[in-house]
């Protein structure tokens, strides 16, 4: 299946469509999706879409609205073609073309009825292979993945969703659309093309800076990427920012901005610069040759003795430890 072919098949009216188009009510294609009358919604089965493996890849069936469910694995929204309007949480959310809509486990949601030319796919995931796979691939890289890692992982307990703006990202759209003629064609390894497709997905939603969530906690829906673009200014600038420094180019007070840091990232300012000069530590023994101690300068750290210190507390090892086992090819 190539390009125009998927665009052919996604536009096809399917079966249920086909039912759902005539009667406007909603066929439920999901086998023993117990319903829970009493909560006012249904929690979706894991059972009928991991049969094949850990992740599963479907067009939404248009013409009638999905009511109020949940379930308990990852799912990625995407919007290939029109728009879709959804309540999330209680929430008005309107997706159109090109945006990607990432819902947590336990969110509550329901679809309206879609257009011929409204197309949503979904993309599910097991939550726990997503978490290790995500981490896996994406920790350590800097505290604005990091951040958006753990935004996405960690804060399980919330009812999270993260909505990307995607429009202008040709890259992400060219992924998606080869994840679908693999997950909807026929070709050998397509689950191990879907699971490297999905890994690409993630690492180009990474470069998605404008990033619009639910209110979370009394702020401004769009302060997600304000601090995004701080915990960027802090990447680029870890070896001598300074808190002070850091509240003059954003225009923040320096208190307001250090308890603003803690609360959203769960680290103070210090941790933070401290976990950018060790991750960029870190990358410097795996691959270079330079010595300790000229590494542990040029992050930051003037006494060699206290970059050994930290560096263990973080890694488990002592540098040069570290980079026995990286140059080894040991677990990492």
């Amino acid at each position: 299946m190539n390009h125009q072919e998927l665009d052919y098949y996604l536009r096809e009216i399917n079966e249920i469509e086909a039912k759902q188009l005539e009667t406007k009510r909603n066929v439920n294609d999901i086998p023993s999706a117990p319903q829970r009358p009493e909560e006012g919604c249904f929690r979706m089965p894991d059972s009928p879409f991991f049969t094949d493996g850990p992740s599963h890849i479907r067009k939404h069936n248009r013409f009638a609205p999905m009511p109020l469910h949940y379930h308990d694995f990852i799912e990625l929204n995407y919007i290939y073609s029109g728009t879709c309007r959804q309540s999330i949480n209680g929430e008005d959310v309107v997706l159109r073309e090109g945006q990607v809509c990432l819902l947590d486990s336990e969110v509550v949601h329901s679809i309206e009825a879609m257009g011929e030319n409204d197309i949503l796919i979904n993309i599910i995931m097991k939550k726990e292979t997503f978490t290790s796979s995500f981490l896996t691939r994406f920790g350590s890289r800097g505290i604005v993945s990091d951040f958006l890692a753990n935004a996405i992982i960690e804060n399980t307990n919330h009812n999270r969703y993260m909505v990307f703006e995607c429009g202008d990202h040709e890259e992400l759209h060219w992924f998606m659309r080869s994840l679908m003629c693999e997950a909807f064609g026929s070709r050998a390894y397509a689950q191990e093309m879907i699971y490297n497709y999905i890994m690409l997905i993630f690492t180009e939603l990474m470069r998605v800076y404008t990033v619009r969530t639910n209110n979370v906690g009394g702020e401004h829906a769009d302060s997600r990427a304000d601090l995004i673009q701080v915990l960027d200014y802090i990447e680029r600038n870890y070896r001598d920012c300074t808190l002070t420094g850091l509240s003059r180019a954003f225009n923040f007070n320096a208190n307001y901005l250090g308890n603003l840091l803690k609360r959203r990232t769960g680290k103070t300012f210090i941790e933070l610069v401290k976990t950018q000069r060790l991750i960029q530590a870190a990358g410097l023994l795996a691959n270079t040759d330079r010595a300790v101690e000229d590494i542990a300068e040029s992050v930051g750290y003037s006494s060699l003795g206290f970059f050994y210190r930290i560096f263990a507390e973080q890694y488990g090892a002592t540098p040069m430890a570290y980079r026995n086992e990286k140059r080894s090819g040991g677990r990492g």
